[in-house]
């Protein structure tokens, strides 16, 4: 009996007992998104056109990163105006101004690139100069895990990196979540659903004694409130699409909340494989895709339909099947980490899940049913 009063208080307190937990900015957020993103798709659809095969189809919106936008920015403010922070222990280290300031930089970006296509050396710059912004306010990785730690433990197991090379690999690192990202929106409710469930990845983490991250556990209970509730209009079929300005400020956002934990030599060791488990099919896309690209002489950044959903496409899955796989890939990877972590850990991880998933049922088998009859 004391195993499991041991065990399940911290998981009670965390979610029922104290006012600003993670748990408000998940269901504000979704509140905010969940009014907001009709609104948005109303107000844009005589604007925006999906052209196919030069026949215009039923106009759908593709600014939809804005509906998330504005939640998560209705959030933050909602708790500064309410309790005066943003968590129970302040603002530490300018966590949430940084991301705040590069996530402006790099929303207004993709804005720009919806309404109208932008140079990829532009977009590139531009989100070189919102992840160098991240660095300057603190949110960098200043050390590198030793490959050698996992076979030898006698060894060091992380190098200190200077201040240039640390910029280098914390702006690479950024850059490269945010376009892997993009990358994956190819299929509708593909890049909302898997960054909802690395956002419950990183909100799990975060939690962890080792980590003990209240600002980006709160900012990461933020994202998956706010990407839940807009899959409800993004899932297939969409009626209105996240955008570059969505699929950059997702991936842009869960790239910081990544590099706030590889601050002490120790997390640098045990995160190293667990982002890679979480992002592992953004990653290994994008890493596919250059790879691709670059041994058949084409541009990098040149678009193709050549990702691992067009081909599943291809060979006669459905939307929803594509989604549901890769949303399977994505929760195992996150399950994986989380229990490395603790076994306490890996259950508020499978808790917040289970709550989504019975929300999600509820949507998909009661109110959709009572519409169609």
């Amino acid at each position: 009996m004391a195993n499991f009063e041991t065990l399940f208080k911290p998981l009670f307190e965390i979610f029922f007992v104290h006012a600003k937990s993670q748990p408000l900015a998940f269901v504000l957020a979704f509140i905010f998104t969940f009014s907001i993103t009709p609104l948005i798709k109303d107000r844009l659809t005589n604007i925006e056109k999906r052209i196919d095969e030069g026949r215009s189809c039923p106009a759908i919106p593709r600014l939809g990163g804005l509906a998330i936008f504005i939640s998560i920015l209705l959030t933050i403010i909602f708790y500064l105006a309410v309790f005066g922070r943003y968590t129970p222990n302040g603002i530490e280290h300018l966590e949430l101004e940084a991301i705040s300031v590069g996530a402006l930089i790099i929303f207004f970006i993709g804005l720009l690139d919806d309404i109208r296509p932008l140079p990829a050396l532009i977009k590139l710059s531009s989100q070189i100069i919102a992840a160098s912004s991240v660095w300057l306010m603190g949110i960098r990785v200043e050390f590198l895990a030793n490959p050698v730690h996992y076979l030898d433990h006698a060894r060091m197991s992380a190098f200190d990196l200077n201040d240039i090379s640390s910029f280098a690999i914390t702006v690479f690192f950024i850059v490269a979540i945010t376009n892997a990202i993009n990358l994956i929106d190819g299929v509708d409710g593909l890049a909302v659903g898997v960054c909802m469930i690395c956002s419950v990845a990183s909100w799990a983490i975060n939690l962890s004694p080792l980590l003990n991250q209240p600002a980006a556990a709160i900012f990461a209970a933020t994202m998956a409130g706010s990407c839940f509730a807009f899959l409800r209009y993004n899932f297939n079929p969409a009626r209105i699409f996240l955008g570059d300005s969505g699929a950059y400020l997702l991936g842009f956002s869960l790239a910081c909340i990544s590099c706030i934990g590889l601050t002490k030599k120790v997390t640098v060791v045990i995160l190293s494989p667990m982002l890679v488990l979480i992002f592992f099919i953004p990653l290994l896309d994008m890493l596919y895709a250059v790879i691709r690209r670059a041994s058949n002489n084409k541009p990098i950044f040149k678009p193709d339909l050549e990702h691992f959903h067009h081909k599943l496409l291809k060979l006669g899955l459905s939307h929803k099947q594509i989604n549901y796989i890769f949303y399977l890939i994505t929760f195992i990877g996150g399950l994986i980490s989380t229990t490395i972590l603790g076994i306490d850990i890996g259950i508020i991880y499978l808790t917040i899940s289970f709550f989504i998933v019975f929300i999600w049922l509820f949507f998909s088998l009661v109110m959709n049913y009572k519409k169609q009859k």
